[in-house]
């Protein structure tokens, strides 16, 4: 009776294990391409992790992952609590990051070969968003505005174009497993085509924000393919910029349009403030204010627009960002809401998985070494184009970013455990 109790508790794990990987990888290559997906996958990644987060010790890195992830969510329910905001539905973009953090307590106890594999889900990803790309763009019922850039239909071009390039930087450095070595050749061309069509479908976002993106991937991918050779790799990444600089830069496109446009903005700035970089510099003046004059709380959740309005009344902001919902900037955006506690919140939510990552990206296990060049991509990709824009008050964004990091965590931490 006894031994049959244990060989039903072992089915049901492997099968929880099964569905838990299965939901990763349809995370992966569906979230960019059907509203929902990432929210459906990620509650359902929630409930068949509860039977396995309490089925062991837990490890140092595991709380410290999950107070980092989770701890904005804990602050806007603070903000709840004591009536600075009046609608539960403030929760619902914090409440991935929660959801992404719980989940991390069973994914690190499942193979992180496995892991890995359900990450191949980004090839899929990759292939998908270029077809979104050329039919937002040449479709007139899903353009999006003019149709002159390209986006998935629920998101915008800016996200849509660096959430791609990361899934195609990602499909290019993924492991090929040694059971799979006589398919090599074929899985080594699939991943360079996955690539190939994320950036496609990033040329078409026309997206600025994709050329500060492509710096940090562009030096860890050469880091990581190059073993670690930090002198060539820094050259080799400068000269790949100048190259692709060159390219833009001298020939029609749209990515080059977007360029000229930024520096119009610039040029004009004193005496036309109502244009994209106009306002983004006018709206982070005025988020630095707000920080300073509440830097305990904050203003609320989404509070930015009611006090930017409140300040066009008594003439301390101009009128041309009246409509804006957030500063265009994820630290200020964070630092508005919730003051110094949300800026450092987002610091953590940056800083804590960054730690983790940097420290293993020259670790000669090649699991580990793909999780930890993986996870930096995603951390340093998204610091970097939120520093131009705000992702994390949307539902896909922030489910996005908190799985990705605890799934890339979850393959270190479970390779790590088994090697101890």
């Amino acid at each position: 009776m006894i031994f049959k109790s244990s060989s039903e508790s072992l089915v049901n794990r492997s099968k929880l294990e099964c569905l838990l990987l299965t939901c990763v990888f349809l995370f992966f290559s569906t979230g960019l391409l059907f509203k929902g997906a990432t929210n459906g996958f990620l509650f359902l990644m929630f409930i068949f992790s509860l039977p396995l987060m309490w089925q062991s010790d837990t490890q140092r890195w595991q709380w410290l992952l999950f107070t980092a992830i989770s701890g904005v969510f804990w602050l806007v329910l603070l903000q709840l609590i004591f009536g600075m905001i009046n609608s539960p539905k403030v929760l619902d973009a914090p409440l991935r990051f929660l959801l992404a953090a719980c989940c991390l307590f069973a994914l690190s106890k499942l193979s992180a070969a496995r892991l890995v594999w359900a990450c191949y889900g980004c090839i899929i990803g990759a292939l998908g968003v270029m077809v979104w790309g050329y039919v937002s763009t040449h479709v007139s019922a899903y353009y999006w505005m003019d149709g002159s850039r390209a986006w998935n239909g629920f998101s915008n071009p800016i996200a849509f174009g660096c959430l791609s390039l990361l899934l195609g930087f990602i499909s290019l450095i993924l492991p090929i497993p040694i059971a799979c070595a006589r398919w090599k050749p074929i899985i080594f061309l699939l991943k360079v085509f996955a690539f190939v069509a994320a950036m496609v479908a990033a040329y078409y976002s026309a997206s600025r924000a994709i050329l500060l993106l492509v710096i940090p991937l562009l030096f860890l991918v050469i880091l990581y393919f190059s073993q670690w050779r930090i002198l060539s790799a820094g050259l080799s990444t400068i000269l790949g910029i100048g190259l692709l600089t060159l390219l833009i830069m001298n020939t029609d496109n749209r990515v080059r349009n977007r360029i000229y446009e930024g520096e119009r903005d610039i040029a004009v700035f004193a005496h036309d403030q109502n244009t994209s970089m106009g306002l983004r510099f006018e709206m982070w003046q005025v988020a630095v204010q707000i920080i300073a004059d509440h830097p305990l709380s904050g203003v609320g959740r989404y509070g930015y627009q009611r006090e930017v309005r409140r300040r066009i009344q008594l003439q301390q902001a101009p009128a041309v960002i009246a409509d804006a919902w957030h500063p265009h900037n994820e630290l200020l955006t964070l630092g508005v809401e919730m003051g110094m506690p949300g800026l450092l919140a987002a610091l953590a939510l940056y800083l804590v998985p960054a730690c983790l990552f940097c420290s293993r990206l020259r670790r000669e296990d090649p699991l580990v070494r793909f999780a930890a060049t993986a996870g930096a991509m995603v951390v340093f990709g998204h610091l970097v184009v939120g520093l131009m824009d705000s992702y994390f008050w949307i539902v896909s964004q922030t489910a996005f970013y908190g799985v990705s990091v605890v799934v890339f965590a979850a393959i270190i931490l479970s390779q790590e455990n088994k090697t101890v």
